[in-house]
């Protein structure tokens, strides 16, 4: 299953020859905030998904401001001096590739990750403690997620999956497969998992919110 990181750096491959078409005549290439950008968002994402202390996610708001930033930078590049009408249009190409890439990536971002570490992290605190996550990988347009978990107790696991069903935006939660073996001279158990996502983004969520509350 792919992780977040394979994902980005997947959105963020381009061309050498588009990088040098969109350079601009002095300055800082546009492309290159956004390969910036985009890079510190991959290096968060990956973070993210092997870091067992889901609690230390990176602020995935900022990283979105920060994408946004670049985009910004892109969408107001100068045409340098004395450009050829074929090289405005290979230029014209290049953004249009270079804005679908970054909005893929801001769409990403607007995942309810947060929502999704605090489902985690309060089913291990109502009586699974003793339970570890080790790994996590969330499928693209977080439609579901994989995840293996840690403990000595396998009727702990039982119940860590069993408490993250029906809840948001994980909606359930299955243990597919669990081996025990030596870890440290422990005798531990390993549980795979996999679970359904809502997959709602969250500004999508806050406004569908407002419009119920509303008279």
């Amino acid at each position: 299953m792919p992780y977040l990181p394979e994902i980005l750096t997947k959105l963020l491959r381009v061309r050498p020859h588009e990088v040098e078409l969109l350079r601009p005549a002095r300055g800082v290439a546009p492309l290159a905030w956004l390969l910036l950008a985009g890079g510190a968002v991959a290096l968060s994402a990956g973070a993210l998904a092997c870091r067992p202390g889901w609690h230390r996610q990176a602020n995935l708001a900022q990283q979105r401001i920060t994408v946004e930033a670049a985009l910004a930078r892109l969408g107001a590049a100068p045409v340098a001096p004395g450009d050829g009408v074929g090289r405005r249009g290979a230029t014209r190409k290049g953004e249009t590739e270079a804005l679908l890439e970054a909005d893929a990536i801001v769409r990403e971002l607007d995942r309810p990750w947060h929502d999704l570490f605090d489902q985690l992290e309060a089913a291990t605190a109502s009586g699974a403690t003793g339970v570890h996550l080790v790994q996590l990988a969330v499928e693209p347009k977080f439609t579901a997620l994989q995840l293996v978990a840690e403990g000595r107790d396998l009727d702990k696991l039982v119940r860590f999956s069993q408490r993250l069903t029906g809840g948001a935006p994980i909606r359930t939660m299955t243990m597919t497969h669990h081996e025990w073996r030596d870890a440290l001279g422990a005798h531990v158990v390993s549980a795979t998992m996999r679970g359904d996502l809502s997959g709602t983004p969250a500004s999508a969520a806050a406004t569908a919110t407002a419009t119920e509350a509303a008279p």
